[in-house]
């Protein structure tokens, strides 16, 4: 029997939707037209593409499925949202651009298969900035239409903030995963770089983009990162009774703003008052230097990943992304491979310093949500844990006065994820998550 659509709630959570879809209490199709409800007009502008037609009978397909089928499926029924740079059979992939409008991939990317194998529905794609860079989408935030849900992962981060779906996908080259996170008050997981596979996914920095996920819960995050990478979380990752966690202000402290540096402290002693071993650290030697590498880095790859887009079609660029194309091209050799020596010889540094910690507290952005849509915020403060390739997790943690989100982030060493996803769930339950109704 179908369940209406009304007696879902796709903003519970992953775990608990797939767990009622499994024990028959809803159906797959309810589900499919609990986030087709969801989306209304799609008010929010969070999404590119949408086949409703196919999500139902994708849907329908898998309510046919036997019990034990169901439950050898991680994901039965789980609506994702799919970031547009990830490539898809199903529906049209633009990355953000005019230059693939109406775009068929000829096959999946490798992360949106291990989803669907698990049992997930591909709900639609998320809108993103153009080739997942600078120039801003028109997708508004949930906590205030008013403000910038950050970029480049924008409708991913909307989506799950806004209750449409409890999973997407996201991105990250510089910030594009933890800063739309901290703006849209979600928790945003990227991983150590290269842990879920990216192939099918639009590369703007090979040395940089790392495929992450958004959220509402550690839980969900979990389960969902178990399917893309079979046994990184394994058993025994929980966070110690008293997790050691560290405050990194980074020599960027005084280019957040003052409400955001309060409202951080504030989680800091909240933490300890918690029962965790707070300190503060200073970074390594040189970390100036590994934010000027990520920069370069960034900007050398970008043009010579989007070289053929600017040879062959420059007026369907952003005059923003062109001129920066023209200027990565025109970057000195010698200024690259001197950023890749810098990340090669300073990033252990730092890592090994994360490594003492099960998580350390740092800023993810600037400060709250910056007013408009043009502008996405600065990812300077996401920059040197994607060179060096440390998980980082957004916790929606921190607020100002004003009831807005303030960026925090956890980050680990390179490949502790686990831990680092551990103690990001000691936090989130341990001081409990404040977050406004949306709008």
């Amino acid at each position: 029997m179908t369940s209406g659509a009304g007696s879902v709630s796709l903003g519970d959570g992953a775990v608990a939707l797939r767990d009622r879809l499994r024990a028959g209490e809803l159906t797959c199709v309810a589900a499919a037209e609990a986030f087709l409800a969801a989306v209304g007009e799609d008010e929010l502008r969070a999404w590119a593409a949408i086949d409703s037609a196919v999500l139902l009978q994708r849907a329908a397909a898998l309510d046919r499925l036997g019990e034990s089928e169901r439950a050898a499926l991680p994901l039965y029924g789980v609506p994702v949202g799919i970031k547009d740079n990830f490539d898809t059979v199903d529906l049209p992939t633009a990355y953000g651009s005019p230059i693939y409008a109406g775009h068929r991939p000829a096959r999946d990317a490798r992360a949106v298969g291990l989803l669907r194998e698990a049992g997930a529905l591909v709900a639609g794609k998320t809108k993103l900035s153009e080739f997942a860079w600078m120039f801003a989408t028109d997708t508004l935030n949930p906590l205030d239409r008013a403000r910038t849900p950050g970029g480049s992962s924008s409708g991913s981060a909307a989506a799950v903030a806004a209750g449409m779906v409890p999973i997407a996908t996201g991105t990250q080259t510089a910030g594009s995963i933890n800063r739309p996170a901290s703006y849209c008050a979600v928790v945003g997981y990227k991983p150590t770089f290269g842990t879920f596979p990216r192939d099918g996914v639009k590369l703007l920095a090979h040395s940089l983009d790392t495929v992450g996920l958004f959220a509402r819960s550690v839980a969900d995050l979990r389960l969902v990162a178990n399917v893309m990478a079979p046994g990184l979380l394994g058993p025994g990752a929980g966070a110690p009774d008293v997790p050691r966690i560290a405050l990194m202000r980074t020599p960027n402290w005084p280019r957040v703003e003052p409400a955001a540096q309060a409202a951080i402290e504030t989680v800091a002693a909240a933490a300890g008052r918690a029962g965790a071993q707070v300190e503060e650290i200073e970074p390594t030697a040189g970390f100036p230097e590994l934010v000027a590498a990520q920069t370069t880095i960034q900007w050398a790859e970008a043009a010579a990943n989007l070289a053929p887009e600017l040879a062959d079609s420059p007026g369907l660029l952003s005059d923003e992304v062109r001129a920066a194309l023209k200027e990565g091209a025109a970057m000195p050799a010698e200024r690259y491979a001197d950023a890749k020596r810098a990340a090669a010889e300073l990033g252990p540094q730092l890592a090994a310093l994360l490594d003492g910690f099960d998580g350390v507290l740092t800023p993810s952005a600037s400060g709250v949500p910056p007013p408009g849509l043009y502008f996405t915020g600065d990812p300077l403060f996401c920059r040197v844990e994607t060179l060096i390739g440390a998980p980082s997790v957004s916790v929606p943690l921190a607020w100002t006065a004003e009831r807005l989100p303030a960026g925090l982030q956890l980050i680990g060493a390179p490949s502790s994820d686990a831990r680092t996803l551990a103690c990001a769930e000691w936090l989130l339950e341990r001081l409990g998550r404040e977050a406004p109704a949306h709008q």
